[in-house]
């Protein structure tokens, strides 16, 4: 199978997971504050650096696994864009502490911390 299928099937796969859980987050939590877009942003860091530290190990390191998941999967799961966005909203709507410390601050190093979890879970297993 093409390169370009593992990453279309991924891509799928992750943007139908981000979209699942960013509604559920919003129905539970409500819209006032990106909640959802800050759960992915973190779990997605954790969930990427898991495969590749998994993937630098030899445990999953077929490159049909590396598009499908690292950049497919992943890439269509991320909201790094949606983050900025929300972010920019925020201070627009003059929320500053909200769009800066929580949300900018907050996602960027919640994220560090998924991501060294990450590396630290695939490197001992």
């Amino acid at each position: 199978m093409p390169d370009i299928l593992f990453v279309g099937i991924g891509g799928f796969v992750g943007a139908q997971a981000r979209y699942g859980l960013s509604n559920l987050v919003g129905r539970k939590y409500g819209t006032a504050f990106p909640y959802g877009t800050f759960l992915i942003n973190v779990s997605g860091s954790f969930l990427l650096a898991l495969f590749l530290s998994l993937a630098a190990r030899a445990i999953l390191a077929d490159a049909a696994f590396r598009w499908l998941i690292a950049v497919g999967f992943c890439g269509g799961y991320t909201t790094f864009s949606t983050y900025t966005y929300e972010t920019m909203t925020l201070i627009r709507e003059g929320k500053l502490a909200k769009g800066l410390v929580t949300n900018l601050l907050g996602s960027l190093l919640s994220g560090l911390v998924g991501a060294v979890a990450g590396v630290w879970l695939g490197n001992t297993l």
